[in-house]
């Protein structure tokens, strides 16, 4: 993710970075966990369950940096290029609602 700070909402770049790290160590410890079930031999409709979730979290992490890097290029768009700015948005929104 690109350097410096700026607002998403309501949140600086630095404190971006920080959410996607955290979440990065929380779906770390959720895989580790996931490893100690599947050997123990847990039911597969458990291990699934945790997959599921798993899966969920890395969507979110995903959805974060595709916005963050989407509003950084539209910030070095020129101003007379609303146009542009608005429909490269939609495409980002369209992009989150496809990767669900």
């Amino acid at each position: 993710m690109p350097g410096g700070k700026r607002k998403q909402r309501g949140m600086t770049m630095a404190d971006v970075r920080e959410e996607v790290v955290r979440r990065l160590h929380n779906v770390q410890g959720h895989v580790a966990g996931l490893a100690r079930m599947v050997e123990k031999g847990e039911e597969c409709p458990t291990v699934l369950h945790q997959l599921a979730a798993i899966r969920s979290a890395l969507y979110k992490i995903t959805e974060m940096v595709l916005v963050i890097y989407a509003e950084d290029c539209l910030e070095k768009l020129p101003q007379e290029n609303q146009g542009d700015r608005s429909s490269a948005q939609e495409l980002v929104h369209l992009l989150c609602q496809f990767l669900k």
